[in-house]
Order: C-alpha cells, then sequence, then structure tokens
C-alpha cells in the first residue's frame, strides 16, 4: 500500500467523531491507565487519565450476543523515563513528557452474561507531545519528528456491575506520525486501564 493512501486510511479513521449527529459535551465516563514501554531501548513508564463520550449508536442490532458501538476519548498522558545513569541515557532526550489525545473507539461487544460483557477496542486518534525527542539508552534520544502523532490502540476487556458501569481492559498503545515528519521512531505501550461509566 502507498504512503499517500495509508495516510487517508488512518486520517479518515480519526475524523470519525461526526458519527455521533448530537454532540453532547458532558463527558459519560472516565478511564485511568498505566502502561510500559515495550521494547529494551527505553525504561517509559505511561500515566494516563481520559474523559469518555459515548456515541449512543448500536449496530447489529438483531443480533441477542454481539453489537458494535463506540466513544470519543479524550486523554492526558504523562510518559516518564527510569533510566538511570549507569544506562547512560541520551543527553538531548526528555526525561519527561506530556501529551494530549483525542481518538474515536469502535467497541465490538459480547453479552456474555447478566453480569459481565466481553468487548475488543480498536481506535485511531490525533496526539500532540510536549518533546520531540524522549531519553532512551546510550547516545541517540527516540527521535518521533515532531508534536503531532496518530495515536493506535487494540484492547481486550471486560464490562461488569449492576449498570455495567464498570470495566477493565489491557491492550497496546502506538504512537507515530505516519511518515508526516522526516523521522518516525514510533513508541509502543502495553496498558492496563479502568474505567467508570456513570
Amino acid at each position: 500500500m502507498e504512503k499517500g493512501s495509508l495516510r487517508g486510511i488512518v486520517l479518515a479513521m480519526a475524523i470519525t467523531p461526526a458519527l455521533s449527529s448530537a454532540y453532547d459535551l458532558t463527558p459519560d465516563g472516565a478511564s485511568i491507565g498505566y502502561g510500559h514501554y515495550l521494547q529494551n531501548k527505553a525504561e517509559l513508564n505511561d500515566y494516563r487519565a481520559s474523559l469518555r463520550w459515548d456515541w449512543n449508536r448500536n449496530w447489529f442490532e438483531d443480533s441477542d450476543t454481539w453489537h458494535l458501538t463506540g466513544f470519543s476519548d479524550l486523554a492526558v498522558n504523562f510518559w516518564t523515563s527510569q533510566l538511570g545513569p549507569e544506562d547512560e541515557p541520551s543527553p538531548d532526550g526528555a526525561a519527561d513528557v506530556y501529551a494530549i489525545s483525542f481518538s474515536p473507539v469502535f467497541r465490538l461487544e459480547h453479552n456474555t452474561s447478566d453480569w459481565m460483557r466481553l468487548f475488543v477496542d480498536a481506535g485511531v486518534g490525533l496526539s500532540y507531545q510536549s518533546k520531540k525527542d524522549i531519553e532512551k539508552k546510550l547516545k541517540s534520544p527516540i527521535n518521533m519528528g515532531g508534536h503531532t502523532q496518530f495515536e493506535i490502540r487494540t484492547m481486550l476487556g471486560a464490562r461488569f456491575g449492576g449498570q455495567m458501569q464498570y470495566e477493565m481492559s489491557a491492550g497496546w498503545f502506538h504512537y507515530s506520525n505516519a511518515d508526516f515528519h522526516d523521522q518516525n521512531e514510533a513508541l509502543d505501550f502495553g496498558v492496563v486501564q479502568f474505567g467508570y461509566w456513570w
């Protein structure tokens, strides 16, 4: 696939919040999460908090067990390096980075039982990070190429509670710029999240 086509697909997915015809600015839920960088060239922890807006859409309504829905996720991330002097961290890389992201997220949910629903989340959104170079081992930093990135996620989880108001999930978050910038050294985090819907 050509880079231009890939960029078009990613950009189209990033603007799908327009799926919600009447956008209410009052959040429907929130989540907190913790993640860790998945490669050994750095030691980054990810602390994440987000607000969520339910799309109030339900596809596959004829099915008793499966339905497709979604939500919009506005998040703040704090990435912090855990490298010590013995790791010879890159002098030009930031040890602490803040990022804000907005992602539409599709959710395929299974009505597993009266007290639990299993789900799979997939989303592509946009992210802005405070620093483009992040601390890693030895001489050169992780070079993200710029402050703007795409945020891609796949998560597995379960909703539970009397009103299905709680959820736990685990999965993968990826940050890269799809070669919009000259450099594109990506970040991958394994993440666990706890969410609450009101």
